[in-house]
């Protein structure tokens, strides 16, 4: 292997890398706030995103910090879930935005989240303090939406 193609090589792995560490960013947040804002005014929804003031849940929970002091589960199975605002792979559900609605009786608390880097969107409506059961949505225009920002 000649000298400049190892070069080559080492520089394409570089970029490669330097790619995958930050897959998420604030332009990427207010563009999903945008989305977000958007997509509930539909059904008379306002969604407040998480920016260095907790977001405290109508049954109590605050986030981020729910993700240290609470166990959530999907699917009745336990998950590794955390707070990654730039979507570095720390745990299996990478959480780079949280947005929350809190209504008279129950909260909509969307956990915007990457797995092995593709997107995936959670909610927590739970009324369960700990554990903390959420659900995969299936709102197929924010999945696209979201898909589309983290790509």
């Amino acid at each position: 292997m000649s000298n400049k193609t190892e070069i080559h090589n080492k520089v394409n792995k570089k970029v490669k890398k330097s790619k995958s560490i930050n897959k998420w960013n604030l332009d990427k947040t207010r563009k999903l706030q945008v989305i977000v804002s958007n997509w509930s005014k539909k059904s008379g929804q306002q969604y407040v995103f998480y920016r260095k003031k907790v977001l405290k849940t109508k049954n109590g929970i605050t986030y981020p910090w729910a993700f240290k002091q609470r166990k959530f589960v999907l699917n009745k199975k336990p998950i590794s879930i955390g707070y990654s605002p730039i979507g570095k792979n720390r745990y299996k559900y990478n959480v780079v935005a949280i947005a929350n609605d809190n209504f008279k009786n129950w909260h909509n608390t969307y956990l915007f989240c990457l797995k092995k880097d593709k997107p995936i969107i959670l909610l927590d409506q739970s009324k369960n303090t700990n554990p903390i059961v959420v659900q995969v949505v299936n709102d197929k225009v924010l999945n696209k939406k979201f898909k589309q920002i983290v790509e």
